[in-house]
């Protein structure tokens, strides 16, 4: 049996975060997997606006549970998700499991992520997060956001921390932590994913272990989507440079070349409704993003309140 513990960074989203720990309190538990979990909450905001928040959750904790709360001002994506997995290891666990305060799990969920991971003999483990938006939009927005879908078991080449689980045996023996250049420019987590395949890590795909993840209002438009797909390829171009992928570099100039070119020509799809009306506009800003990131502009999303 293992030993959990489920890392929550907040950042003001303090009635999200009710429904996501609620979530996980629902959660089946097969016993011959799971022996306890540990929930983890790392509060980044220096108001401490998730403590009231936590302390009646706490009130509620099932027995099969542990609720923990700390504050952790120090802003920035990858010292927030650090401080989890140091808080975290300290507890000793054999796996910790990454979720974010904008989600919340199907009852499965957790049952699904550890089969997938100790079945395969995995280093990590990725399911699916789902979109639910918070008011009615078209085909045209809502179907960028879905991501796209794996057979169960799949072996994958990359990783989102939105809902993932990890072997603390694997994070210990690399001393694994998140690149802070990516603190305010995001994609920490997909860096992250690249030095767990540098040491070999295996990533499995657990499809039944279902997130869904809140659209706001304010994200389920075409500026933020404009924003993501420009931030997207400007941070993918910085990663291939620090990895001196010179010639990836060079294939991404191309490829961003001709998105603009192509995006340029998509235009003429805009006055037409259908479901990729968009794909030319949102074209051009990746190519944009890619082009700008080869000359050392970065894109920090993060560096106001934009969570």
């Amino acid at each position: 049996m293992n030993h959990l513990v489920i890392g929550i960074p907040t950042y003001k989203r303090p009635l999200l975060l009710e429904k996501l720990v609620n979530s996980i309190y629902t959660c089946t538990i097969d016993e011959k997997f799971i022996s306890a979990v540990d929930i983890l909450i790392i509060d980044n905001d220096q108001n401490k606006t998730a403590e009231a928040t936590t302390s009646g959750l706490k009130n509620n904790c099932p027995f099969n549970f542990k609720l923990h709360y700390h504050n952790y001002p120090l802003k920035g994506l990858s010292n927030v998700r650090n401080e989890i997995l140091e808080k975290a290891l300290l507890l000793e666990p054999d796996f910790v499991v990454f979720v974010d305060d904008d989600e919340y799990v199907t009852k499965p969920w957790l049952n699904e992520l550890i089969y997938t991971i100790v079945n395969n003999n995995g280093d990590m483990a990725m399911g699916p997060v789902i979109p639910e938006f918070e008011v009615t939009v078209s085909k045209a927005i809502s179907n960028w956001f879905f991501p796209p879908q794996y057979e169960n078991n799949k072996k994958l080449d990359f990783i989102f921390t939105g809902n993932l689980i990890m072997r603390s045996k694997f994070l210990k023996e690399h001393q694994l932590q998140f690149d802070k250049r990516f603190n305010n420019i995001g994609s920490e987590d997909f860096y992250f994913g690249i030095c767990v395949l540098k040491e070999n890590g295996t990533i499995y795909y657990a499809a039944k272990a279902v997130a869904y993840e809140y659209i706001s209002k304010k994200r389920a438009t075409l500026k933020w989507l404009l924003q993501r797909r420009y931030r997207g390829a400007n941070s993918f171009i910085y990663i291939l440079i620090i990895e001196k992928e010179f010639i990836g570099v060079l294939k991404k100039i191309i490829i961003s070349l001709i998105y603009f070119i192509l995006g340029v020509v998509c235009l003429l799809l805009l006055p037409f409704k259908f479901k990729y009306r968009y794909i030319g506009i949102l074209k051009i800003a990746e190519g944009f993003g890619g082009l700008t990131g080869l000359i050392n502009v970065r894109y920090n999303e993060y560096l106001k309140d934009n969570r």
